[in-house]
């Protein structure tokens, strides 16, 4: 059973998705709920499933409006001034909600390991369900696409075990027809390798990966990410899967260098004038070098290990 206060958060998240997305179509902006209230529905852990934040899709070309529609409600980017932190992913971008809990909005325009966000859009916008929430409605995947989203998400867990969880319950639940459907829908949103990754990271996934016909192996920096390695080492990796010098110098240089207003946002030195930038700048380069050790095992790790 959840606890109360988890449950009262999770309440005013429902009723922040309900909100936010009747705003969203008043601006002609459809979007879908992710995860939140409707995997816990999907799964069949209302009581149980806890979540922090709440996840909507829009359509790429709706990104924008739907950005300004955020900003109209009151709510403030969570990542810091100018330039987006390139610690941030390209498909998501953070919104604190106004009020007096700390809510946020992770508004996508694709998802972990997509390649086609054109197509994701079309794929799940085509088959979603309304869902009743906290007295209005969203939409929210059908259950293929609710199998695909969750073999992905734990391709990329971040810092959470969350995502492993939900694997292993949907994989008791779903049937194998669906997980066939969800593996077509990643071949459509180019997924294939992220989501036969995910699917291997549970036995029972392994085993429906075998029979769907999945790949068996993945990148390093795929692997990495879904055994939730350091971000230098997860960094280094995909500067070396990089086809061409271009990209790997855009690949290193906020990396190697953060922007002013993203040092500021991490640390409370950068925020102490010119002299505070450049300490706060020195420091991190010498955190960086005394990880590197770490991150050279990691790397090797990857490389050594089956990643099947």
């Amino acid at each position: 059973m959840t606890a109360l206060p988890e449950a009262v958060r999770c309440l005013s998240l429902d009723t922040a998705a309900a909100s936010v997305s009747a705003a969203l179509a008043e601006r002609g902006v459809e979007a879908i709920l992710l995860k939140g209230a409707g995997l816990a529905r999907r799964l069949g852990q209302e009581r149980h499933r806890v979540y922090t934040d709440i996840d909507l899709l829009v359509a790429p070309a709706s990104f924008d409006l739907a950005e300004r529609t955020l900003v109209d409600l009151g709510c403030h980017s969570a990542l810091p001034e100018g330039r987006p932190d390139h610690r941030s992913h390209w498909y998501e971008r953070p919104w604190r909600l106004p009020g007096p809990l700390p809510l946020t909005v992770d508004l996508h325009r694709g998802f972990h390991g997509v390649t086609d966000p054109e197509a994701l859009w079309i794929v799940l916008s085509t088959s979603t369900e309304r869902m009743a929430l906290a007295g209005g409605t969203v939409a929210v995947p059908d259950e293929a696409g609710t199998a695909l989203l969750v073999a992905l998400h734990a391709a990329a867990p971040g810092l959470s075990d969350r995502p492993r969880t939900d694997l292993l319950r949907a994989l008791e639940v779903v049937p194998a027809d669906t997980w066939r459907t969800a593996a077509d829908l990643a071949a459509r949103v180019g997924a294939t390798p992220s989501f036969a990754l995910g699917l291997r990271l549970a036995p029972a996934g392994a085993a429906l990966a075998v029979t769907l016909g999945l790949p068996g192996r993945s990148t390093a920096a795929l692997w990495l990410r879904a055994h939730r390695a350091s971000p230098a080492a997860l960094a280094m990796a995909q500067l070396a899967e990089l086809p061409t010098l271009r990209d790997r110098l855009r690949h290193l240089g906020p990396r190697l260098v953060p922007t002013a207003a993203s040092m500021r946002h991490s640390s409370p030195l950068a925020r102490r004038g010119p002299a505070g930038l450049v300490l706060a700048h020195l420091a991190r380069l010498a955190r960086n070098a005394g990880r590197l050790p770490a991150v050279l095992a990691e790397l090797r790790a990857a490389q050594r290990g089956d990643r099947g």
